[in-house]
């Protein structure tokens, strides 16, 4: 007998995520992860509404500054 197989939390969310994308089908991610189909549908409800955590900052580069003498001429 075959033993059930357990996947890790961000995972089954990235799963999730590829079965959002426009044109994916949830039978197509599932055979790219070697997965039944049924598994990912069962996580679909769970991790769909899932916000990914972004970085509370993210750094920009600096703004170049601009000479004293330059001109600006709004039209």
């Amino acid at each position: 007998m075959r033993q059930r197989s357990s996947y890790p939390k961000p995972f089954k969310a990235q799963v999730v995520r590829e079965c959002l994308q426009p044109g994916a089908t949830v039978s197509s991610v599932a055979i790219s992860h070697g997965i039944n189909a049924n598994v990912i549908r069962k996580w679909l409800p769970i991790y769909r509404d899932q916000v990914p955590a972004l970085p509370a900052f993210v750094p920009l580069p600096p703004i170049p500054k601009r000479q004293a003498d330059e001109t600006v001429v709004i039209a």
